[in-house]
């Protein structure tokens, strides 16, 4: 499959903002494009002999609008290919490294056997960031082998992200789901360092047998939420989670340092594959949880 179609805080919508370390500890910028030099203005002198006109002065910071209608363009282009070189050049060294090897073994056998027809990607960020090249090259490295439509959503996206997601023919989400999507095909969720509520929210839309075990989530370990807090607590938050941790079976991605780097990214800490199977009403009582679906 041809890809090409043509730390962090945490915001109150639940998707954590990412952001790389450079040396040092050094939050990592994006470099500023060098500006485009001025057209020539057309204000010099007639030398055919000729009478001229006097030639009306262009001053600094009037540029016509059309001018700098072209250097935002090319700004964006720019910054557009930056980011797809990018991602590409990481999914090269994730099929390069160890990394891949095991991820053969354990990751993408289990992905191909549940045989998803779509994937949904929440929190991947701004590509912006390393980190977010990094996680959107994985799952597009998965997508090579799946071959299935994939659409997008994080609310720190930006039209220059949006454009780098289209050139990988991954669609955009209109809105913020708030991770509460209700399926009706098997689908794969990549939801890479998201919140808690987000997780509790996909599954409290999808609260039946039937739709949980069309669930597959690359993501946070969800079982890990029950050992940061009292039951009490994880009752209280997220109700759905709680109740679902007895039926998740859990597969770890490969540890990252198999992709040989000086400098490990952090792209999957504690990230796994997740589903349900079984007899789910054995292990999850469904009438437990009666709350609606409120963040």
């Amino acid at each position: 499959m041809s890809l090409l179609s043509s730390g962090a805080n945490t915001d109150a919508d639940g998707f954590t903002r990412v952001v790389a370390k450079g040396k040092r500890g050094q939050s990592s910028r994006v470099s500023h494009l060098p500006p485009i030099p001025n057209s020539d203005s057309g204000n010099s002198a007639r030398d055919d002999g000729a009478d001229s006109k006097p030639q009306s002065t262009v001053f600094p910071g009037k540029r016509r609008p059309r001018n700098r209608r072209q250097q935002q363009q090319q700004q964006t282009k720019s910054i557009v290919e930056t980011q797809v070189e990018g991602v590409l050049e990481k999914i090269e060294s994730l099929k390069s490294a160890k990394f891949f090897d095991t991820l053969q073994e354990t990751t993408l056998d289990l992905v191909q056997a549940f045989g998803p027809e779509e994937i949904v990607c929440y929190g991947v960020g701004s590509l912006a960031t390393q980190i977010s090249q990094w996680q959107l090259a994985l799952i597009l490295l998965i997508n090579q082998h799946l071959n299935i439509g994939m659409s997008a959503f994080d609310p720190v996206t930006l039209p220059t992200d949006c454009e780098t997601l289209e050139r990988f023919a991954v669609s955009i989400i209109a809105e913020n789901e708030e991770a509460r999507r209700s399926v009706t095909v098997k689908t794969l969720f990549f939801m890479p360092h998201c919140e808690e509520f987000l997780y509790d929210n996909l599954l409290a839309a999808n609260w039946s047998p039937e739709q949980l075990t069309r669930i597959l989530i690359i993501g946070n370990r969800i079982s890990r939420y029950q050992d940061t807090q009292s039951s009490k607590e994880l009752a209280e938050k997220s109700p759905y989670i709680l109740h679902a941790i007895p039926a998740i079976a859990c597969t770890d991605l490969p540890s990252e340092r198999l992709l040989g780097l000086r400098n490990c990214p952090y792209a999957f800490t504690d990230t796994c594959v997740q589903q349900f199977g079984g007899a789910l009403g054995d292990s999850i009582d469904f009438n437990v949880v009666s709350r609606p679906i409120k963040k």
